[in-house]
């Protein structure tokens, strides 16, 4: 298991590497969309959908308004499209926030509906890959920052949670989550972002530096709740991963959950008050 983890963590290193110095913008809109394509499939499973041609219809819709919005970006529209995507996913992730501590506090019933799941994956996909191609068009710093980042979180998550994990985060959502994991992955993070910048910006002034942070935080604590939103839309269904298409991490949407919420909110507030 540790070996064939290893091994596909080094490709899709080698993979965001190549995207992120090497690649053309038609290019990576055929690899982001094969990002979308697998991870649509693999959410209308985790929603219930049991035909694969459901599964299919379900990815193809979330395609094809993929596609229409990077038509609208290429239409003049980004700076619009920009600002009420940032705007629409910071009030959404927020509502998840509290929708997750809410179903901790009170256990309140799993979503069974696959309607609602099915809607709920397209609130989060849609958005996501539309952020993550804006992101990678404004420079690859901005793109291999926040991989970095939301990369940073997992691993040192994994790391502080396996040395230190006693006490349960939300152990209703996802319990292998502890207290000491978040912790160590949000301080692990924040250091990294910080180094990040600072070598690939420099210090050019306090207020800048602060932006940066507030900026830094808000995406750190989106990635977490990326990652527990999936969680949670897993225990519904009672499965435990994904998909299988990755050996020893399981599916695309094990890989990318926290990037799904981290990507539009690193966006917004890039766009608000660093100007990128």
């Amino acid at each position: 298991m540790f070996k064939a983890r290893f091994l596909t963590s080094t490709g899709l290193i080698f993979g965001v590497l190549g995207l992120t110095y090497f690649a053309s913008n038609v290019v990576v809109v055929a690899v982001f969309t094969g990002v979308l394509f697998l991870a649509g499939l693999e959410w209308a499973a985790m929603a219930g959908l049991q035909l694969f041609r459901t599964r299919l219809a379900f990815t193809f819709l979330l395609c094809v308004l993929s596609f229409l919005g990077i038509y609208g970006l290429s239409s003049g529209l980004d700076s619009a499209i920009q600002y009420w995507l940032g705007v629409y996913c910071v009030m959404f992730w927020g509502s998840i926030s509290v929708w997750i501590c809410y179903y901790q506090k009170k256990g309140a019933p799993a979503v069974k509906n696959q309607l609602v799941l099915c809607c709920l994956g397209m609130l989060v996909l849609l958005p996501f890959f539309l952020s993550i191609f804006l992101i990678w068009r404004s420079g690859p710093i901005s793109f291999l920052t926040l991989v970095l980042i939301v990369s940073a979180v997992d691993i040192f998550a994994f790391l502080g949670g396996r040395k230190w994990g006693k006490s349960k985060f939300v152990s209703l959502v996802s319990p292998g989550k502890t207290w000491a994991g978040v912790k160590f992955g949000f301080l692990g993070a924040f250091v990294v972002g910080n180094l990040l910048y600072l070598s690939f910006e420099g210090f050019l002034s306090l207020k800048l530096f602060l932006y940066w942070n507030l900026t830094l935080i808000c995406t750190i604590f989106a990635a977490i709740l990326g990652d527990l939103l999936e969680s949670l839309v897993k225990r519904f269904g009672n499965i435990k991963n994904s998909g299988v298409i990755l050996p020893g991490h399981g599916g695309v949407l094990d890989r990318i959950d926290s990037l799904c919420a981290a990507a539009p909110v690193f966006l917004f507030f890039n766009y608000m008050f660093l100007g990128s």
